[in-house]
C-alpha cells in the first residue's frame, strides 16, 4: 500500500540522516588526527631526535589528504542528507583514507629504507573504526577488507612480509570489524526503532504501534471482531468553555483526557480518538480479547471515581464541577487503518461504533453518567451491579435499545454464579 511505501522511503531517509551525522562526526575526527600525526612526526620527532629526512613528495601528499578531509567536510555540513550519498561516499572516503596510510608508510621506507609495520598497522585500524556509524554493515565490511589488504599489499611489496605477524594483524581486524559491524548494526536498528516508534505513535494507539513494531506491517491488516465500544464526553461544555479563555480550556481538556486515556490503557483498551469534549475508546482490537466488555465496564467505573477526585480538586480552587456521560456497547465492528499515504490512523468503523455513540447520548436524557447496552451487559457475565432502565428507540435502529445503568462491581458471591457468555466472532476481512 501507498502508505507502507512513504513508511519505507521515510526510513530509508533516517537511516541516510543517521550516515551523515556519523560521517560529519568522522571528518572532525579525521581532522583532528591529521593534526596529531603532524604533531607526532614534526614537532615529538624533532624533540626525540628521530625527525625524518625532508621529503617533499610526503609533504604534498599529506597536504593533498588535509585539503581532501576538510572538503569532505564541508560538503557534509553543507549537504542535506541523500540515501545514494550515503551508500557511496564512505566507498570514496575509504580508498582515500587506505591510500593515504600506505603512501606514509611507503615513503618512509622510500627515504630512511625502514619499514614500521606498527604504524601502518594503526592507521588501517582507524580506517576500519571510521565505518562505526555509517550507513550499513557493508560499508565496516568494506572497510575492513580494505584496510587488510593496503596492509598485506604494503607489506609484501617492500618485501617485509611476514606470515605470523600478517596473520596476528589481520586476526586483530576480523575482531575489530565484526564488533565494529555489531555496533553499526545495533546502533542504526536502535536509532530507526525509536524514529519508527516516535513516528507511529502520533497517529497509532500504544497497543497498536508495539504489535507494528514486533509483527511489521501486516499487523495493520483490517480485521472483523466483537469488541466493546466507549463514547464519553463533558456535559455542559460548550457553556463552560465560553466562559474559559482559550488557553485554559485546552489545558483543562489535556488533564482530563490525561488521566481518563490512561485508566482506558490500564485496562488494556486504546483510545481511538478525542472528539472535541468527546473520547472513543475500544476494547478487543488490535488484539483480542476474551474479556473486553469486562475491561470496559471496569474502565468506566474508574472514570467515574477519577472524575470524583478531579472534581475535589477542582472544587479546592473554586471551579465548577464536570459532569460526564458515558456510553458503552459490545459488536462487531471492522478494525484497520484509514487514510491515504499522508495521513491516515487506526480506527474502528461499524454500527456498534455508531450504537455505543447513541447509548451515550442517552445519558443526557436519562440523568444517569454512565449506561450500558443489553450486549454489553450480558458480556460482563453478572461481575456488575447496575439495573434495567429501559427501552429506548435510538435513531437510526428500528428496534429499541435496552440500556442498563452501572453501578459498580457485583459481590464475589455474585460474580462466582454461573452466567452464559455469548459467542464472540473474529475473523479477517
Amino acid at each position: 500500500m501507498a502508505r507502507f511505501e512513504v513508511a519505507r522511503a521515510n526510513q530509508e531517509q533516517v537511516l541516510a540522516e543517521s550516515a551523515q551525522r556519523g560521517e560529519r562526526v568522522v571528518s572532525l575526527v579525521r581532522l583532528a588526527l591529521v593534526v596529531l600525526v603532524m604533531l607526532s612526526q614534526g614537532v615529538i620527532a624533532r624533540m626525540s631526535g628521530e625527525l625524518l629526512p625532508k621529503d617533499p613528495l610526503r609533504l604534498v601528499g599529506s597536504l593533498l589528504y588535509t585539503g581532501l578531509a576538510i572538503v569532505i567536510t564541508l560538503s557534509l555540513y553543507t549537504q542535506k542528507p541523500n540515501r545514494r550519498q550515503a551508500m557511496w561516499r564512505p566507498v570514496a572516503v575509504t580508498v582515500m583514507d587506505c591510500g593515504f596510510f600506505g603512501f606514509l608508510a611507503w615513503r618512509v621506507v622510500s627515504v630512511t629504507g625502514e619499514f614500521r609495520p606498527q604504524m601502518l598497522a594503526a592507521g588501517c585500524a582507524v580506517v576500519i573504526a571510521f565505518s562505526v556509524a555509517r550507513y550499513s554493515w557493508l560499508h565496516v565490511l568494506m572497510s575492513t577488507v580494505m584496510a587488510s589488504a593496503t596492509y598485506v599489499l604494503e607489506n609484501w611489496w617492500i618485501g617485509g612480509f611476514s606470515f605470523a605477524q600478517v596473520s596476528f594483524v589481520l586476526g586483530c581486524y576480523i575482531t575489530l570489524g565484526l564488533l565494529i559491524g555489531w555496533a553499526n548494526t545495533a546502533v542504526s536498528s536502535m536509532f530507526l526503532g525509536l524514529r519508527r516508534r516516535d513516528n507511529l505513535s502520533r497517529f497509532l494507539p500504544r497497543q497498536v504501534v508495539e504489535r507494528v513494531l514486533h509483527h511489521g506491517d501486516e499487523a495493520l491488516a483490517p480485521v472483523q471482531r466483537e469488541v466493546t465500544i466507549l463514547f464519553s464526553d463533558i456535559r455542559d461544555f460548550t457553556s463552560l468553555s465560553e466562559s474559559l479563555p482559550p488557553r485554559a480550556v485546552l489545558e483543562l481538556l489535556d488533564d482530563y483526557f490525561g488521566h481518563m486515556g490512561q485508566i482506558v490503557m490500564g485496562h488494556g483498551g486504546i483510545v481511538n480518538k478525542f472528539l472535541g469534549d468527546g473520547m472513543l475508546a475500544c476494547w478487543g482490537v488490535p488484539d483480542g480479547d476474551a474479556n473486553h466488555a469486562v475491561h470496559a465496564m471496569q474502565a468506566a467505573l474508574d472514570m467515574r471515581k477519577k472524575l470524583e477526585e478531579l472534581n475535589a480538586w477542582r472544587e479546592q480552587r473554586g471551579e465548577p464541577p464536570l459532569r460526564i456521560g458515558v456510553g458503552l456497547h459490545t459488536g462487531v465492528v471492522a478494525a484497520g487503518m484509514l487514510g491515504g499515504a499522508e495521513q491516515h490512523e487506526y480506527t474502528v468503523i461499524g454500527d456498534a461504533v455508531n450504537l455505543a455513540s447513541r447509548v451515550e447520548g442517552l445519558t443526557k436524557v436519562l440523568g444517569v453518567d454512565i449506561l450500558v447496552s443489553e450486549s454489553t451487559w450480558k458480556a460482563g457475565g453478572g461481575r456488575f451491579q447496575g439495573e434495567r432502565i429501559s427501552e429506548e428507540r435510538v435513531k437510526g435502529r428500528r428496534e429499541a435499545v435496552v440500556v442498563y445503568s452501572l453501578k459498580g462491581r457485583a459481590s464475589a458471591e455474585q460474580e462466582a454464579a454461573p452466567h452464559p457468555r455469548p459467542a464472540r466472532l473474529v475473523s479477517s476481512l
